[in-house]
C-alpha cells in the first residue's frame, strides 16, 4: 500500500472512531467501582484513649473501607483515612491539629481532586462537597463531640496516630498516641496466639538481680533455619508492654513485617531488582524459646537489600510485672549468594552500630527511661569474627543493651543509666565502639 492509499485509510478511520471515543471524552476517566460503605467494622474496631475529661476514639481504614468511603482508588494514591472523634467533657475549647496525627497529610480537596474526571463538572462539584463533609473539624468546644476524617499516609499492619489537644491561652494540651491494626496486610505478629503463648503460672517474675543473671545465661545467639546453628547474636533487651514497646518504633518509621507468601516474595523481588521501597518485606525466621520470632520489625530504605530490622521475642519471665522482650537487630547491607537459602542478605558485620543506632531511635523519640549493658553474647573481634546461620562474619563487644521504654514522653537529660556500677560490675561502653586487633 503507498503513501497515499495509508493517508486516505487515516481519514476514513478518523470519523468511524470519533462516536466511540467521544462519550470516554465526554465523561473522563470513570471512578473505579467502589462497594458500600460500611462504618460499623470501623466503629466496633476504633480504639480509645481517655485523659482528664477528654476521650478520643481513632481508627485506620483499610485499602476496600478507604476506597468506598471516598467513592474511588485513593489507595493508589498512598491515601489513607483515620476516623478520629473527640468528647470533650471540659470547660476549655480544644483544637485538633491534624499535623499531630501526620505531618504531611492530605487536605480533603487535594484527596478530592484525585478523583475528578474530565468534563464531569457537576460530579466534580459532588466529590469536593463528599470530601469536605468528611474532614474532622478544627476545634472541638466544651461538652460537645466532633468527629471525622484526616487523610494520612497509608501504613499496612499498624497505623501509629498521635491525636494532640491544644487548648491555646490555657496552658493545656492533650496527647492521645494510637497504634492501631489496619485489615488486609498478613503479619508475623498476628500470627502469635498471645493469650496462650504462656501457660498461666509459667512466666516467673524477677526481681533485678535475678533478671540480670537471668539475661547474662541466656544462650548467645539465634538459632538458625534447622534450629541447631547458631544465627544473628541476641544484642537487645526491650522492658515495657507491646503498647509501650510498638509506638515509639512506629514513630520512628519502624513497619512490621508481611508474613512470607507468593504476593509477598514476589513484591521483594521487585523492590530488590528494581529499587522499589518495599516497607513490609518478610523477614525468614530465626528461633529462640523454640519458636520463631513474635514480632519482625524493619526500617527500610530504598529498597529491600539495604534496611534495619529486627526480631523480637517475649520471654518466659517479667521484671516485676513488666513484659521482657528478647530480640536480635542487624542492618542489610546487600545481597549474596548462599548455600544454605539460595540468595541471603549480607548484613553489617558491626552489630554493635545497629544496636547502637536503635538506642538513637528511642532516645530521640523520648522513650527512652533508662539503660543499661550486660554480658552473654561474647565478644567477637576482626582478628577472631564469628559468623550467622548464612556464614556472614560479624563482630562485637559481646554485650546486649537493656533498654527501659515510657509510654510517657522522656526529655533526653532525663535518661540514666538503669544498674550503678557497683551493683551490675558491668562497666557501660561506648554503644559505638566495637573490638578491633
Amino acid at each position: 500500500m503507498n503513501q497515499a492509499m495509508k493517508s486516505r485509510s487515516r481519514l476514513v478511520l478518523v470519523p468511524l472512531l470519533v462516536p466511540l471515543l467521544l462519550p470516554l471524552l465526554l465523561i473522563g476517566c470513570p471512578a473505579m467501582p467502589q462497594g458500600r460503605f460500611d462504618p460499623e467494622p470501623i466503629l466496633r474496631r476504633a480504639e480509645r484513649r481517655t485523659a482528664q475529661g477528654v476521650s478520643v476514639d481513632l481508627a485506620a481504614l483499610s485499602a476496600a473501607e478507604a476506597n468506598a468511603l471516598v467513592g474511588f482508588d485513593i489507595t493508589k494514591a498512598g491515601i489513607q483515612p483515620v476516623w478520629v472523634r473527640v468528647r470533650n467533657f471540659e470547660g476549655v475549647r480544644y483544637y485538633i491539629p491534624p499535623i499531630s496525627i501526620d505531618d504531611d497529610y492530605f487536605s480533603p480537596h487535594e484527596v478530592a481532586w484525585k478523583g475528578h474526571r474530565w468534563f464531569d463538572p457537576a460530579g466534580n462539584r459532588h466529590l469536593d462537597q463528599h470530601l469536605r463533609g468528611l474532614d474532622l473539624p478544627e476545634a472541638v468546644e466544651p461538652g460537645g463531640m466532633v468527629g471525622g476524617y484526616v487523610f494520612t499516609n497509608r501504613d499496612e499492619g499498624l497505623k501509629y496516630a498521635n491525636v494532640e489537644l491544644v487548648a491555646p491561652g490555657q496552658r493545656k494540651v492533650r496527647r492521645f498516641p494510637f497504634l492501631v491494626k489496619v485489615p488486609g496486610l498478613r503479619t508475623d505478629f498476628q500470627r502469635v496466639n498471645w493469650q496462650h503463648l504462656f501457660a498461666p503460672g509459667r512466666q516467673q517474675d524477677l526481681e533485678e538481680p535475678k533478671f540480670r543473671r537471668w539475661l547474662e545465661a541466656l544462650p548467645c545467639c539465634t538459632l538458625g533455619g534447622d534450629r541447631r546453628t547458631p544465627a544473628d547474636p541476641l544484642n537487645i533487651v526491650l522492658i515495657g508492654s507491646a503498647d509501650t514497646v510498638l509506638p515509639p518504633l512506629a514513630r520512628r518509621d519502624w513497619h512490621v513485617t508481611q508474613t512470607l507468601s507468593v504476593t509477598s516474595a514476589w513484591r521483594t523481588l521487585v523492590s530488590s531488582l528494581l529499587g522499589r521501597p518495599y516497607r513490609y518485606s518478610p523477614v525468614s525466621s530465626l528461633y529462640m524459646f523454640g519458636r520463631p520470632q513474635d514480632i519482625a520489625l524493619q526500617k527500610a530504605r530504598g529498597n529491600v537489600n539495604q534496611r534495619n530490622h529486627m526480631r523480637l521475642w517475649l520471654a518466659p519471665v517479667t521484671l516485676r510485672g513488666q513484659p521482657v522482650w528478647v530480640g536480635q537487630i542487624s542492618r542489610d547491607i546487600g545481597v549474596r549468594l548462599t548455600a544454605k537459602t539460595l540468595t541471603t542478605h549480607k548484613i553489617d558485620a558491626e552489630v554493635d552500630e545497629t544496636r547502637w543506632y536503635l538506642m538513637q531511635d528511642l532516645f530521640f523519640s523520648e522513650s527512652l527511661h533508662s539503660f543499661n549493658f550486660v554480658s552473654g553474647v561474647g565478644v567477637s573481634t576482626w582478628n577472631h569474627p564469628r559468623t550467622n546461620y548464612t556464614g556472614d562474619p560479624y563482630v562485637t563487644d559481646g554485650l546486649r543493651a537493656v533498654l527501659w521504654l515510657s509510654s510517657a514522653p522522656v526529655t533526653y537529660h532525663r535518661v540514666v543509666t538503669r544498674w550503678p556500677r557497683s551493683e551490675s560490675n558491668q562497666p557501660v561502653p561506648d554503644p559505638r565502639r566495637t573490638p578491633r586487633p
